[in-house]
């Protein structure tokens, strides 16, 4: 369980945190497969597609392992990763906005090398950070034809 702890560390501080694409070479089975509720279903080569494009867009990303845990042959990682926007992502220029995410995923590992992982994160707290969402009571004055909403509690 030890080594696959060390595993799961590596790909978010080696992969994730300094752009090290080579290590799910020698970390990750040859048919190994992830999920991400922004990026979809993605094999290696996309996984390290999607980690060059974090790593361009946010050249500051700092990740934090906030808790490591395992049993049998499944880790999960507990994560934060921290940058600023400094290119255009989704549509949305940079203007140096910082977000922070936060999630876990789920790494299943088959013979010592990982064979899936899913993950799940604050998606739609990432793109309200990114500025292209607003919160909902935001809106909701706009439904009642008020230009604001009031929030206070009586």
């Amino acid at each position: 369980m030890a080594n696959l702890k060390h595993a799961a560390r590596r790909i978010m501080e080696e992969v994730y945190g300094e752009g090290r694409v080579e290590v799910l070479d020698e970390l990750c089975h040859p048919d190994y497969v992830s999920h991400d509720p922004l990026s979809g279903d993605a094999d290696l080569e996309g996984v390290k597609a999607y980690v060059r494009l974090m790593r361009a867009c946010f050249p500051d990303l700092e990740t934090r392992i906030l808790g490591l845990y395992a049993e049998g042959d499944t880790v999960v990682t507990w994560w934060r990763m921290e940058g600023h926007l400094a290119r255009r992502l989704l549509g949305m220029e940079p203007l140096g906005q910082h977000v922070t995410l936060e999630g876990i995923t789920l790494s299943q590992f088959e013979d010592g090398k990982l064979a899936e992982d899913s993950s799940q994160w604050d998606t739609l707290g990432y793109l309200r950070q990114l500025g292209l969402l607003q919160p909902l009571a935001s809106q909701l004055g706009e439904l009642e034809g008020r230009d604001t909403v009031d929030t206070s509690r009586e």
